[in-house]
């Protein structure tokens, strides 16, 4: 292949371009597409620029929406401790139970007023109700006239079915939304009735926007409501009532300051469809509407609660940032297509002056074009021995890559094993090592065990010495004073009395006998705490025996309690279960450690609920807590070893990984419910006869 150019031609050329350049100006062609360009990036730059400062607006506005909710959630729990606080200070009060024992409604009724006058007064209490133990009437504090029986409500029925506290907000057929809070009252374990407080919700609704320093709507269903009372009840309030302003929903409540007529405007549009979530414009005014469904106690939909935002001031900010970044925009383009004119006039004068460069370049050019010839072919030739070559080298590459590739195969294969088998390793060690942690803490305690049971049984013992000399003593006493009395002159039996009076031996005597039985107890409480340290100190039985699994949780109940009693209430429900062939300590060492697990889940206070039964030849164990719970991608690795959701250093990860084996040796199951934010339960299945 030859390559030739001549240099005429090439002259030519470079002139025709040179007189071509000349006649069409540069900047005729290059500022068009430059102008594109420039306002091309500016409109892309404005826009992105305004479409992140709205996506940053509905950003925070969706997140306050939450904040709003889980505030209002906060509020009502506030307000339900204050009045269950209250309930609880007024069914201590004694002229409260009396009046209530002796059916005095008079007398409860002068009792209760001035609480009531202070619970309205300062906390905007607005129902006090007293109800007999089979949920009648007895008196309405704030209109004791009126004792006709109420309609039936979920959380008075609810409080007589469970016998505890119970609160919720519930809707009335008048409209009226109540938080209301029900508590059995209960006198010396004897229920003489019940206590009511209740609450509107627009005094709620008054102190969530005193907060948040937004505006809320309350729309109730239809159907929950009697037209007739709703209407009778909103004029009575001093609120406008409009049963047409909604097809479905009524307005019960806002704290809006807009118009009534506009109100409506907020929840409907000119085709009566909710526009919840978007900007809507009012008298010049935007506002953003948002809302969630609202439950009664019973959790169910009654309504929505609606979030009013004005966002006039926000979305004129985001306007006027946006002009703000056009200005900026337009002055920096104009300043680039200012800056690029006298850039390219200065090119455009440099390129005439290299006119004459590049004729006596063109002119080198064409007497380096015949060496380019002979390059040019030995480049040929060379070509075509490199081609040769690579076939061969082709060849060869295919043939080590296959050899390769069954290498790469084999060491895979061996890989996998190796990690198989340090998996395994780890598991065995961990194990071995938590065996080996459980054994010393068996040998500790049973140590500890004996040293403490031989003194406390001096203890005892000395007690028991000692009220017999106490007896003794106090016989002696008695006769020494009924001699003195009878032989001693009155000068006599005077000091003797102001001395026994001074040094109160009369009181000694009398609570001697008190101090001397709770020190029995004491010492009691110490041996019962070590026959659990003993029981729960045995080696690992070789054979299995025959046990009773609540006996098992009892002992390890005793154990651990001293870590349990600051976490969580302990609810035990243990059914009657035959006897299981077992190892009784291997199962300690599983209800310890979903005990400890349980309490280390609960962050402040909680409960932790213990369960026995027996089904289907097996006995079940369920041992819950109200803790945070467990995420569901985690659930399938707890009983991995070394697996753990706890931070780094407070665990191991074996635990689990061992209650589950020793589970397995039994020939049993372990199982695991959980749910974040409410707890979890694991249940344990050891088959009879194993």
């Amino acid at each position: 292949m030859q390559i030739s150019f001549g240099r005429h031609d090439k002259f030519r050329y470079a002139q025709d371009k040179v007189v071509g350049m000349q006649e069409n100006k540069i900047r005729r062609q290059v500022f068009i597409p430059l102008t594109l360009t420039f306002l091309i990036l500016a409109g892309t730059f404005i826009y992105s620029s305004y479409w992140l400062r709205m996506a940053h607006y509905e950003e925070g506005m969706q997140k306050r929406h939450v904040q709003v909710q889980q505030i209002l959630k906060n509020l009502v729990a506030d307000r339900t401790r204050f009045m269950s606080s209250t309930i609880e200070f007024i069914a201590d009060e004694k002229q409260f139970q009396h009046a209530m024992q002796t059916h005095n409604q008079a007398a409860l009724l002068l009792h209760a007023t001035p609480i009531f006058k202070r619970l309205f007064d300062y906390e905007q209490i607005t129902h006090f109700y007293f109800y007999d133990r089979n949920g009648a009437m007895v008196l309405r504090v704030y209109n004791p006239e009126d004792t006709t029986p109420v309609k039936p409500r979920f959380t008075k029925e609810q409080a007589m079915v469970l016998g505890r506290t119970v609160s919720g907000l519930e809707l009335g057929h008048s409209g009226s939304f109540t938080l209301r809070v029900v508590s059995p009252w209960k006198v010396n374990g004897k229920l003489i009735g019940y206590i009511e407080l209740g609450q509107e919700c627009n005094h709620i609704l008054q102190e969530l926007k005193s907060i948040t320093k937004a505006d809320y709507a309350v729309l109730l269903e239809k159907k929950y409501l009697d037209r007739g009372a709703w209407e009778a009840e909103m004029k009575a309030m001093g609120r406008t009532a409009d049963w047409h302003l909604l097809q479905d929903m009524v307005l019960a409540d806002i704290t809006t300051p807009i118009p009534f007529p506009d109100v409506a405007n907020l929840f409907k549009s000119d085709s009566d469809s909710k526009k919840y979530g978007k900007r809507i414009n009012i008298n010049d005014r935007t506002y953003r509407v948002e809302s969630f469904p609202l439950q009664d106690a019973a959790r169910m939909t009654v309504g929505e609660f609606v979030t009013v935002m004005d966002s006039t001031s926000k979305l004129a900010n985001i306007r006027a940032f946006a002009a703000q970044v056009a200005s900026f925009s337009l002055l920096l383009c104009g300043s680039f297509f200012i800056y690029s004119y006298r850039v390219l006039g200065r090119v455009e004068r440099r390129l005439l002056n290299q006119r004459e460069q590049l004729e006596r370049e063109f002119e080198k050019q064409a007497s380096t074009n015949k060496q380019l010839e002979r390059e040019v072919a030995e480049r040929w030739r060379a070509e075509e021995k490199l081609v040769v070559l690579n076939e061969h080298l082709e060849q060869r590459v295919a043939v080590r890559t296959t050899e390769l590739s069954e290498l790469n195969l084999k060491l895979a294969a061996s890989n996998q094993k190796l990690e198989e088998a340090y998996n395994n390793l780890q598991v065995q060690q961990g194990t071995i090592l938590q065996q080996d942690r459980m054994a010393c803490i068996g040998q500790l305690a049973a140590s500890v065990a004996h040293d403490i049971n031989n003194p406390i049984g001096f203890v005892a013992g000395n007690l028991e010495v000692l009220k017999n000399y106490w007896g003794k003593l106090t016989a002696f006493i008695a006769v020494q004073d009924e001699a003195l009395h009878s032989s001693a002159p009155p000068e006599l039996l005077n000091s003797l009395a102001e001395q026994r009076s001074k040094l109160k031996v009369d009181h000694v005597l009398d609570e001697f006998n008190d101090v001397l039985d709770e020190s029995f107890e004491g010492t009691e409480r110490v041996s019962r705490t070590v026959m659990n340290l003993k029981g729960f100190s045995r080696h690992d039985e070789k054979e299995a025996c025959m046990a009773d699994v609540n006996e098992c949780l009892e002992s390890t109940l005793n154990i651990v309690m001293n870590e349990l009693r600051y976490k969580a209430d302990i609810e035990k429900d243990y059914g009657k279960i035959p006897q299981l062939l077992c190892y009784p300590q291997q199962l300690n060492q599983v209800f310890m450690n979903l005990l400890i697990n349980a309490s280390q889940a609960i962050e402040g206070w909680g409960e932790i609920t213990i369960r026995t039964w027996a089904e289907r030849q097996s006995i079940y164990v369920a041992i819950g807590d109200t803790g945070a719970g467990i995420a569901e991608e985690n659930v399938g690795k707890l009983f991995e070893p070394f697996f753990s959701t706890k931070e780094v250093g407070d665990g191991t990860g074996l635990g689990l990984s061992i209650v589950k084996e020793i589970v397995k040796k039994h020939q049993g199951d372990i199982t695991v419910e959980s749910e974040l934010g409410k707890g979890s339960v694991f249940t344990v299945r050891l088959p009879l006869g194993v």
